[in-house]
């Protein structure tokens, strides 16, 4: 069947860009162009990978950012009011640039210098080493994702540096996360502050942001006079752990359609031959692999009948396939799925269409074949247009 598919790549053009169906939230402001309202934060390091929320309004699935001219090294569409930004490497004060169709917003954004070593020069007295890191509660997180962690605190004791009250001098501090499992060295790393004294140690709080749901885990890590870093751990050994689930925010799906075929036949009670669709989800099914979040089933039902909301209608999973390109050549856009119904029992002529969710089965859009020629429109002109089954 693999063969007819290709034969559609251009009528499809459409499932690569084309955004049919933004999010929008209830409850939103009356339009008033698009525009920044602030950034959060506002600086970050010249080699860039600091993740900046921007708020504002009239974004879109289709918004792009830009950081001085450069795009971000990760774009996330939360919402109409709401996008994150991973920064790329850059210098000096910039401008952070939303483009959108409708039109473009700025504001200004600084990249600091690195810090220049000044460490004192050797005195000939035992350089000071970190002698306590300890990460404190809570070590155990059960979140949503697209959200802060609540407030995470680890102590780091350096005999002669941290005593009494007040910062120690000469003490760096960060909190990192990643993947359960892998070396800390690997994951993302963030500048964390003093906040209080605790006997003979420094107490460092902070929060970061999550969106990837899974399992991952989390530390403090601290270093002395520029010296190597020391990665906390509980006072098990181990580093702390977060349960990321997905978020309660239903998210439309921006196109998918019944990519082929257009018509079949089976017997009665037997499996159809497979059924092919596509889907397009801005920042989700770009690029190679399966999109996050991502499931499709094909269905089967009545003759001229709702599938959304009519009993007849049964449900079959169906399995990630190959990624396919959408208007360039090359830009795997689109995720395409394969599955099969089980044909009803009774001989007759029945519909099939496929639905599918980007939130996690939050919610569902009905994708249909979009044309009496097959394989045009889909989900982007409503559903009108299903497969049709002979049964035998």
């Amino acid at each position: 069947m693999l063969a007819p598919m290709r034969v559609l790549l251009f009528a499809l053009a459409a499932c690569g860009g084309d955004i049919v169906n933004p999010p929008v939230d209830s409850g939103e402001p009356v339009d008033q162009g698009l525009a920044i309202d602030n950034l959060d934060p506002a600086e970050g390091p010249e080699a860039g990978g600091t993740l900046v929320r921007v708020t504002g309004q009239s974004f879109t699935t289709g918004s792009s950012v830009a950081v001085g001219g450069t795009s971000c090294a990760s774009t996330t569409f939360l919402s109409s009011t709401e996008m994150l930004c991973v920064t790329p490497p850059g210098t000096g004060e910039v401008q952070l640039t939303v483009d959108d169709p409708a039109g473009q917003a700025t504001a200004a954004f600084t990249y600091l210098p690195e810090v220049v070593d000044t460490a004192p020069e050797d005195t000939g007295d035992p350089p000071a080493v970190i002698d306590g890191c300890l990460l404190l509660e809570p070590t155990s997180l059960a979140m949503e994702a697209y959200d802060y962690t609540e407030d995470l605190s680890a102590s780091v004791t350096v005999l002669g540096r941290t005593d009494g009250d007040g910062e120690g001098p000469g003490i760096d501090g960060q909190v990192g996360h990643g993947d359960a499992g892998t070396d800390p060295d690997s994951w993302i790393w963030e500048t964390v502050y003093y906040a209080s004294s605790d006997g003979n140690a420094d107490v460092y709080t902070d929060s970061f942001y999550m969106e990837d749901v899974g399992q991952s885990e989390f530390s403090f890590r601290f270093r002395v006079d520029y010296g190597e870093w020391t990665t906390c751990t509980t006072s098990s050994g181990t580093y702390g752990s977060i349960e990321v689930s997905p978020a309660d925010i239903e998210i439309d799906v921006d196109y998918c359609h019944v990519q082929w075929p257009c018509s079949t036949t089976a017997a009665a009670g037997t499996e159809s031959e497979p059924i092919y669709a596509w889907i397009y989800q801005y920042g989700v099914t770009q690029g190679e692999g399966q999109g996050e979040g991502v499931t499709m089933y094909v269905g089967v039902g009545k003759a001229g009948t709702d599938p959304e909301t009519d009993a007849s209608w049964a449900w079959y999973p169906m399995d990630y396939n190959v990624d396919t390109d959408g208007l360039s050549q090359g830009d795997l856009a689109n995720d395409e799925y394969m599955g099969n119904f089980l044909a009803p029992a009774a001989a007759g002529t029945y519909d099939y269409a496929v639905r599918a969710s980007a939130d996690y089965e939050l919610s569902f859009t009905v994708c249909d074949l979009g044309g009496d020629a097959c394989n045009y429109g889909g989900s982007g002109d409503g559903y009108d247009d299903p497969g049709i089954c002979t049964v035998e």
